[in-house]
């Protein structure tokens, strides 16, 4: 008896992570540059609201969609820095983290067959909430010579009756481009033009670098009222464990079915982790900043060693904390395979180093490898150290 939930992968990084641990409990020194994981501790006065929420007894439930105060800082941050027109607090609904919102966002919009414009490579789990939302992804492959930004010719040509939206992601994972305030313009144009609403995932908003400005999608004309945005406190405030994102909704059917759907599935976000969020979005921005100045210390380290690391050719990100790889021709294989899980495989076996295969986030990615700079600066410098060497000595 087949059933949707077949269809869904455990995840790559999953198997790449449990090979990993797995080494790591034999006592061997494992590099962890396969998942995107913050290695920063939440930010002080972070950790100090969710401790006072403890003390005061803040542990029961809470209205569903978010409490109070962290709906009101959301609706100042959103309205403020985002830039976004939201008619108010109501609008917004907390998550239990962004992969949670993406779920419950995916089931209230789509009916059986609708299809959902994204990009290729992408990030899994969009792909696979949108076909438990019953729809169907329709890909868009990202090109190395158009700096890995969405081509909106492409998405226009990619549209039929059956679209329902089109995701967008930036910065993006796993490719870490940063998409240009024109070609969101152009590609909220293409949406008000076909009537679609636009799903636009910011996760990593906070994480740029040269100067990078992010531009929220549904601050743009034409986009405002059809757009769903999408935030992670998992990435900005390290937070990943905390485990807390929130949507921001103006269409109203749309609305109260995410309410519903936050019902029956959590009934309401951990009390506590609600409490640290608010600190976070309120309270001093250092820590975030100083993320971010570290996350680009590690993505030159490790770009500078991609450099003189043979069988790669590396895109340079200007946002998120991933570095994306081409594996070039002359990459001999390893095990009896040349494809890119037998490099992340190479790197495991020979020198305990994680990372992700490109064919784990779509088919455009087969042939590429991803490597996570969010592990610390230590694990970066030590796997930069060592990577020209080992696979300088592959196929020897």
């Amino acid at each position: 008896m087949s059933h949707i939930v077949d269809s869904v992968s455990l995840g790559a990084i999953v198997q790449v992570r449990d090979r990993l641990l797995d080494q790591q409990a034999r006592g061997r020194r494992v590099l962890r540059l396969e998942s995107g994981d913050p290695s920063f501790d939440i930010p002080i006065h972070v950790r100090e609201a969710m401790e006072q929420a403890l003390r005061d007894g803040q542990t029961h439930y809470t209205a569903s969609t978010g409490i109070p105060l962290l709906r009101k800082a959301i609706f100042q941050k959103v309205t403020t820095e985002n830039r976004l027109s939201v008619p108010s607090d109501d609008h917004v609904v907390v998550t239990n983290g962004a992969m949670h919102g993406l779920y419950i966002l995916f089931r209230a919009m789509l009916e059986p067959g609708d299809e959902v414009i994204l990009p290729d490579p992408m990030w899994t789990e969009i792909a696979e909430n949108i076909r438990l939302g019953g729809g169907k992804p329709v890909p868009v492959v990202l090109r190395e010579e158009r700096g890995y930004q969405y081509d909106p010719d492409e998405i226009e040509a990619a549209i039929t009756p059956r679209t329902k939206a089109i995701f967008v992601n930036t910065p993006q994972n796993p490719i870490g481009a940063v998409a240009s305030r024109e070609t969101l313009s152009v590609i909220a144009q293409i949406a008000e033009r076909h009537n679609l609403f636009l799903v636009s995932d910011e996760a990593y908003e906070h994480v740029l670098y040269d100067g990078a400005v992010h531009v929220s999608l549904g601050s743009l004309p034409g986009a405002q009222s059809r757009t769903i945005s999408v935030y992670s406190m998992s990435k900005t405030y390290a937070m990943s464990g905390l485990r807390l994102g929130y949507l921001v909704i103006h269409d109203p059917l749309l609305l109260e079915r995410i309410k519903k759907l936050v019902r029956c599935t959590i009934n309401g976000v951990n009390s506590v982790t609600q409490y640290g969020a608010a600190a976070a979005l309120t309270g001093p921005q250092e820590a975030t900043k100083s993320m971010a100045r570290e996350y680009q210390k590690r993505r030159d380290i490790l770009f500078d060693a991609l450099k003189e690391t043979p069988y790669l050719k590396a895109f340079k990100p200007g946002g998120a904390f991933y570095l994306w790889a081409r594996i070039l021709p002359a990459w001999p294989g390893y095990d009896g395979k040349n494809d890119d899980w037998s490099m992340t495989n190479y790197l495991i076996d020979t020198a305990g180093i994680g990372s992700s295969p490109g064919s784990a986030f779509g088919p455009a990615g087969q042939g590429h490898i991803r490597f996570a700079f969010s592990c610390s600066t230590e694990q970066v410098a030590e796997a930069a150290r060592i990577l020209p060497d080992v696979l300088s000595r592959a196929g020897r």
